[in-house]
């Protein structure tokens, strides 16, 4: 008995790990300035290409370009990086759906809520050093995931943050 209650834990255990997750990666591009850990990041252009559309006549929705350009904003204050610096932060959402808290609570990863971004860091002068791919999904739960179609724009841009201002986080991928 022990040990099928022991399986089960463990099975639960593991599926609850792989039902949300958070790939980020620090890509450099060649002959790109190096981002210190203590660089200030200004927040640029915040464009959309996801496709995606809240349908007609929903009253809970977000503008996903001002939804991202806020929570960045908010990450980069709270750890003390916003503030005119050499580098700009510009960022292209290029995946999102709000997903269904019921549904993942029926059918796990049925109704995921899924937020794709690029954040490309640029210096003053435009020029591209650095891309952070970054996708974060929610596949499972229920009542505690209500409202992640909002909150996801906050944990990508916590996300973004934590690999400029951690270079030991960072994986790096070639381009």
């Amino acid at each position: 008995m022990k040990r099928k209650l022991c399986i089960l834990f463990s099975f639960s255990l593991l599926f609850f790990a792989a039902a949300c997750s958070t790939k980020v990666s620090y890509v450099p591009l060649d002959g790109g300035a190096r981002v210190e850990p203590s660089s200030h990041f200004s927040v640029g252009q915040v464009t959309d290409n996801s496709g995606f559309k809240f349908p007609e006549g929903e009253t809970e929705t977000v503008v996903l370009t001002q939804a991202m350009a806020e929570a960045l904003e908010k990450s980069l204050r709270a750890t003390g990086n916003l503030g005119e610096g050499q580098w700009i932060i510009n960022v292209d959402i290029t995946q999102y759906a709000p997903g269904n808290a019921f549904a993942r609570w029926l059918l796990p990863g049925a109704g995921a809520t899924v937020l794709g971004v690029v954040a490309n860091i640029v210096d003053q002068n435009g020029v591209a050093v650095a891309r952070v791919p970054i996708v974060r999904s929610i596949g499972f739960g229920g009542a505690y995931t209500v409202g992640a179609w909002k909150y996801v724009f906050t944990e990508v841009s916590e996300a973004i943050v934590d690999v400029l201002i951690h270079p030991e986080k960072r994986v790096t991928a070639k381009q």
